[in-house]
């Protein structure tokens, strides 16, 4: 089994509220998109209705744009898979492989959260994206960038803690280490449009360029 970081994310910015879905939507897909519901594996439509406990999984060459009551949107990158665990105001998903976009807007009441097996991101309000890294020795790292406000970002069970800004990434080693937050050239290359009618949502970014981009740091 391997084994991954449990990661505590805390957002200190608080966005102003855009528009508000009251349902959770598969609102736009590319590609082959399968959602997971009890014993049954169904095809993803557009503004197909998503239930608690569905997994939603993306294939290769697509994407899925899931539009969450209480203007939460996730932007599913390809070769993904995320849990709906909990679709209350405390909304709980989970990431179990591939990368994610989350743009939540300002939360008065309740908590947003992405988990992997054992990560915690908890939001009030921003736009991030996280994404599991290399594994070896069975431990991944995990890449989180942010696009829009301040992220405090901590490995439970540790006292260590780091402020990732607007425009800065971090790579946490293994799930163990944190590295310096650092305005990455590769962040720039990311698409974090998630509205079709506004251009183009697909992410070509390869997660190898971010390690290119640290390569003369002193991570490894």
């Amino acid at each position: 089994m391997k084994w991954y970081p449990r990661l505590l994310l805390i957002v200190l910015f608080i966005s102003s509220p855009l528009n508000i879905s009251a349902e959770n939507l598969l609102e736009y897909l590319e590609g082959d998109v399968v959602i997971l519901r009890d014993n049954d594996r169904l095809e993803g439509d557009f503004g197909m209705e998503l239930e608690q406990g569905d997994i939603v999984l993306t294939q290769n060459d697509s994407l899925a744009i899931l539009d969450l009551e209480g203007g939460r949107i996730l932007k599913m990158k390809e070769n993904s898979s995320l849990k709906l665990e909990n679709l209350s105001h405390n909304t709980r998903l989970e990431l179990k492989k591939g990368g994610v976009f989350s743009r939540v807007d300002h939360i008065v009441n309740g908590r947003f959260e992405i988990r992997t097996e054992s990560v915690v991101a908890g939001v009030r309000g921003t736009e991030f994206f996280v994404a599991f890294g290399k594994t070896e020795n069975e431990a991944s790292d995990i890449w989180l960038c942010v696009n829009d406000g301040t992220v405090e970002v901590a490995i439970a069970g540790s006292k260590d803690s780091v402020l990732v800004n607007e425009g800065e990434g971090i790579n946490i080693l293994g799930g163990k280490e944190l590295t310096p937050p650092e305005a990455y050239e590769w962040t720039k290359d990311l698409n974090w449009n998630t509205d079709p009618e506004a251009g183009n949502v697909r992410d070509e970014l390869d997660l190898l360029d971010a390690y290119s981009d640290s390569r003369n740091r002193n991570f490894f």
